[in-house]
């Protein structure tokens, strides 16, 4: 099974960051467990890599630390150094609202899933408690060096940072609502 990666060629790479619809927040991994706490400035814990074979099916790993987002034999999330394992692989799925859900590829009926708390949503209640399975994905091209290192940024850098966050989540919601609009006028 060959990996790709779905990063450019160039000095820069694409990270997903994974908003939360149930908790409002990020999806990070921090120390040895993922939850749905992050803030989306703080990218050394939300930022993820993306890998995809050719089955469509994807890997999510955490930019800075390697770490995969994995489901355990036991059905529970996991965080995992070797993402290689069956049970780290997902799927995408959109759905008619324009979110996004991740479907085990290991198991057909396993959800990601986060709940108000941002702790691990049991896949189960996949039917009541649905927007605890609905995701938000902000795509970011970084520079590849910024990938290495989680040091504190310049006072200045930060707020030029803060900006764009803020213009490429605002064009989002611009492109996300027209996006709903047209799906709405669908008859």
């Amino acid at each position: 099974m060959q990996m790709t990666s779905l990063t450019p060629i160039s000095e820069a790479t694409t990270v997903w960051q994974l908003y939360s619809r149930c908790s409002s927040a990020f999806v990070q991994i921090f120390l040895k467990h993922a939850n749905a706490r992050g803030e989306q400035f703080n990218h050394c814990l939300t930022d993820f890599l993306i890998h995809a074979d050719e089955d469509g099916r994807i890997r999510m790993e955490n930019a800075l630390t390697g770490k995969f987002i994995c489901f355990n034999k036991r059905q529970r999330l996991a965080v995992r150094s070797d993402g290689m394992d069956e049970k780290c692989f997902f799927r995408e799925q959109l759905t008619a609202s324009g979110y996004t859900m991740f479907q085990s590829a290991w198991k057909q009926n396993l959800f990601l899933g986060f709940n108000r708390k941002g702790k691990f949503q049991d896949p189960s209640q996949i039917n009541t408690k649905r927007q605890c399975f609905l995701f938000t994905k902000l795509l970011r091209e970084v520079e590849s060096t910024r990938l290495t290192s989680c040091s504190e940024l310049e006072n200045d850098e930060q707020m030029g940072m803060d900006l764009e966050s803020k213009r490429q989540r605002y064009l989002y919601d611009i492109v996300r609502e027209s996006l709903l609009s047209r799906i709405r006028a669908t008859p």
